[in-house]
């Protein structure tokens, strides 16, 4: 044993309880210190157990880590559940053991799921529908590039007293990952997956918005909208150019309305074939057919064509075989033609001024215009010189207005062809009085002299 080594054992031994006390502390402390040091400068790393949880979750979270004696602690920033990262699984698996964490479609899906006795059968509706939503809303977060994700479905009730149902509509609102994004083929799948998970719901009528509002996949509506606009005008072009040489551009109108496909449908058909071996039938074939039918194809057409003359029966048929053949129409199909002729406008007559205006109500006593006498005479060209045809018109014109305003004010409905006989005359009376102002004039100043 070394010299310092035994000089230490005899100094310890010799040393009263005091002093030995002394000695220990003074190796322990600095261990202690040590120690302390060094769980200060390195703290154990905590990593966030789950993200995104709810209060209610969150709660039930932190009461089973507290029984199983987990150490945890939240976060400042966002207020997450962290633990020790050394028991980070440990902790996930004890708690996925119980069932947690559950989100809060789960616990209102356990809540819509629970028996109910009375009732009716609109909340049974909303709970079929609501555990839909929830379904299709699992589904769509299996993507890659969805984190979360919501459906609302807009389902109307089917009456049997309507001939067509109502359309049902979507709207999934979903939050991608950091750094992710949807292309138009990803917006087209959850589209697609939302259609044919609800009856009645076309893909076109599914909106997948983002968390800002902003609609995505919106071009793929616009695009099969412009698809058919462009067919209908090519059609309309071809029925125009068939039917044109034979019946001129004013006397011929076409209107197409095409219908195309809003969805892309496969279908596969497998068939199995008998071959006869040596005498017996044996299934050695089989064949397996795969019809893919693109978003866009034409379904059916629907024409309509105006001739503008009264066609005969004859024409209407030769047109009518004219434009099938040029819109390429396929009955088979469900496409459908239909023909009409109007006759041409015949041009309005103009209204005459009538011998004498016939009496529709009561007769009307008119004062006689006595004659007047100037205090010195006029040249022959005055104004008062009047031709009797424009003494008469104006005459007439007072006369009609007098009439119109007595009858306004009885407040009696004329017949219709009444009506429009009197406007035909007040028009025409009106037109020549207006075509010499002077004329009436004068005639009101002798009237107002009388």
């Amino acid at each position: 044993m070394p010299g310092w080594l035994s000089s230490l054992r005899d100094l310890i031994a010799d040393a009263s309880p005091v002093r030995r006390a002394m000695l220990a502390l003074l190796v322990i402390l600095p261990l202690t210190a040590l120690a302390a040091a060094y769980l200060w400068f390195n703290p154990p790393i905590y990593r966030v157990l789950y993200t995104q949880l709810s209060d209610r979750a969150g709660g039930e979270v932190i009461a089973v880590l507290e029984q199983l004696d987990i150490p945890y602690r939240l976060s400042a920033a966002d207020g997450a559940i962290e633990v020790p990262a050394a028991q980070l699984h440990a902790a996930r698996y004890r708690l996925a053991a119980r069932g947690l964490p559950k989100s809060d479609e789960d616990a209102q899906d356990e809540v819509d799921r629970a028996p109910r006795f009375g009732a009716s059968s609109l909340q049974e509706q909303q709970r079929f529908q609501r555990a839909l939503e929830i379904d299709l809303a699992r589904s769509i977060q299996k993507l890659e590039a969805v984190e979360l994700a919501r459906v609302h479905l807009a389902l109307p009730k089917v009456s049997p007293f309507l001939r067509d149902a109502p359309p049902a509509t979507a709207a999934v609102l979903v939050r991608l990952r950091p750094g992710a994004q949807l292309d138009a083929g990803q917006v087209a799948t959850i589209q697609t997956l939302v259609a044919a998970g609800v009856p009645r719901l076309k893909r076109t009528e599914v909106q997948v918005l983002d968390p800002r509002g902003v609609l995505l996949g919106g071009a793929a509506p616009e695009a099969v909208q412009s698809q058919r606009l462009a067919l209908e005008q090519d059609l309309v072009r071809r029925a125009l150019a068939a039917l044109t040489p034979w019946l001129g551009e004013d006397r011929v109108s076409v209107q197409v309305t095409a219908i195309l496909e809003d969805s892309e449908t496969r279908q596969t058909v497998e068939r199995v074939q008998n071959v006869v071996v040596a005498g017996q039938a044996r299934p050695l074939e089989k064949t397996v057919r795969t019809t893919r039918v693109p978003e866009g194809r034409l379904q059916r057409i629907n024409a309509i064509v105006i001739l503008g003359f009264d066609a005969s029966a004859n024409d209407q048929w030769r047109a009518r075989q004219m434009a099938s053949q040029a819109l390429g129409l396929d009955p088979a199909r469900g496409d459908t033609l239909r023909v009409y002729a109007l006759p041409a406008a015949a041009p309005k007559p103009q209204a005459e001024l009538p011998a004498e205006i016939p009496q529709t109500t009561a007769p009307v006593q008119v004062r006689p215009v006595p004659p007047v006498q100037p205090a010195k005479p006029l040249p022959a060209a005055s104004s008062f010189a009047l031709p009797q045809w424009s003494l008469a018109a104006a005459a007439a014109a007072l006369m009609l207005l007098a009439v119109s305003a007595w009858r306004r004010a009885r407040h009696r409905p004329a017949a219709a062809a009444e009506v429009a006989d009197f406007d035909a005359e007040l028009d025409a009376t009106r037109s020549r009085v207006l075509a010499d102002p002077r004329v009436t004039a004068d005639v009101i100043k002798l009237w107002m002299r009388a």
